[in-house]
């Protein structure tokens, strides 16, 4: 994850201009039941057995609107029951659960959050964060949309596709989603979130059925630049490319080994706001709960994902770096990114990474016109020399003895750099 889009999100959030947009992941600590379950549900109740296997045929397909349209016309049934059904199965409140259940809806009541989007038909939401002013769709708002901007205390959630309160706005089917897309209000709004703000993506994969379909239909006006918060490796590179091209989502990819998405989706919400959040037992500081950096291990190396597939070492592949030399590089990279999540874990000083890959950012370019420009040396010869000068790179105006990188670590963050696609790093002429 590139330190630069934390910065650029911390600038929006400071101007306000950051919208919280939240899919079921978040509701996930709840156990409410899943689509999938949903939906065959609906269909061993709506449906004699013979027409079973098609809707989980669909299923399997990850299908989900069309499990949904099949349900309809083989059940001879509209929208209306499957809505009422789906308005039982989670029409839970938090004031009828544990409430001591972790979840991230307690990291969202950040000071700079005014609006608030959700696809979830639960009001999890409502319950977390008191007090907002909660609507079960956009079209449900009629006031002056100015308002909603306005420099006051007041927070806002649309369920822009409907809510459990009122079973009749979920929206669920295709004939329903064309009628709200197409409803002008509903499309004002839109326009005006997507164009004016960028929307934080919680609790979505892109497999997701509501987020495409979102997408999709609102490709015309989705301007701007958005996030979407995935767990890392969940999205290949031309994935990433294609969403960012298409649809101007930006990838923050996080890791949840050793960890769990609650954990980091709270890390990254404490990083981007500079808000201070408080472990559930305990009440302990997550942002100085851990004191004490871990170095790499040889489990670290020998047990790391795959990485032959990453952009950093397909651009060592290009260049005809050799194996043996790519396979140490993948270790420093190994270690430079363990290096850079714990210290974002640590709560180190926002300037500390950023600054950091600023200064091997400069060196790489220096190196490069001197070595490969100039003295016409191989793309080999280039990379050995930048570890070398990586190696004992000047950055103690940046760090301490107690937060240091080693030589494995600093040689690494040039494979850091190289694996983020908008960083124009390079080994030679060649380009993917």
């Amino acid at each position: 994850m590139s330190q630069y889009i934390i910065e650029e999100l911390k600038k929006k959030y400071q101007d306000k201009k950051i919208i919280p947009f939240i899919g079921a992941g978040l509701s996930i600590p709840f156990q409410l039941k899943s689509w999938n379950a949903i939906i065959q549900e609906l269909s061993h109740t709506f449906l004699k057995q013979e027409f079973w296997p098609i809707i989980k045929h669909d299923l399997d397909l990850g299908e989900y609107q069309t499990a949904i349209e099949n349900i309809k016309r083989y059940g001879n049934i509209d929208d209306q029951p499957i809505q009422e059904k789906i308005a039982d199965c989670y029409s839970i409140r938090i004031t009828n659960t544990n409430a001591s259940i972790d979840s991230n809806y307690p990291d969202l009541i950040k000071q700079n959050f005014k609006i608030y989007l959700t696809t979830n038909y639960d009001r999890l939401i409502e319950d977390h964060i008191p007090g907002i002013n909660s609507f079960n769709s956009l079209t449900e708002y009629t006031s002056n949309t100015q308002r909603l901007f306005n420099d006051n205390e007041e927070k806002y959630l649309f369920h822009i596709h409907g809510s459990v309160s009122n079973p009749d706005t979920i929206t669920i089917s295709s004939e329903k989603y064309e009628e709200l897309y197409l409803e002008k209000r509903f499309d004002n709004l839109m326009k005006a979130f997507s164009s004016s703000y960028s929307f934080l993506f919680l609790g979505f994969s892109f497999n997701d059925t509501f987020i495409r379909t979102l997408i999709k239909e609102h490709k015309s006006y989705f301007k701007g630049t958005h996030y979407l918060l995935v767990n890392a490796g969940e999205l290949d590179t031309k994935q990433k490319r294609n969403l960012f091209r298409e649809y101007g989502l930006t990838i923050i990819e996080y890791d949840i080994a050793d960890s769990s998405h609650i954990r980091e989706l709270r890390y990254l919400l404490a990083e981007i706001t500079e808000e201070n959040i408080m472990e559930p037992e305990g009440k302990k500081d997550y942002q100085v709960a851990k004191t004490n950096y871990t170095s790499i291990t040889i489990d670290d190396l020998t047990n790391s994902k795959n990485h032959e597939k990453s952009l950093f070492y397909r651009k060592l592949e290009i260049a005809n770096i050799g194996e043996k030399l790519s396979e140490i590089s993948k270790y420093f990279y190994i270690a430079a990114e363990k290096f850079i999540r714990e210290s974002k874990k640590f709560g180190l000083p926002k300037e500390f990474i950023d600054g950091i890959l600023a200064e091997v950012f400069m060196k790489y370019k220096e190196r490069y016109i001197e070595i490969y420009d100039i003295e016409g040396k191989t793309s080999k010869e280039l990379l050995i020399e930048i570890h070398k000068n990586l190696e004992n790179i000047n950055i103690d105006r940046l760090v301490n003895n107690t937060n240091k990188p080693t030589s494995a670590e600093s040689k690494g963050f040039i494979h850091v750099l190289a694996d983020d696609e908008e960083k124009d790093v390079w080994w030679g002429s060649e380009r993917l």
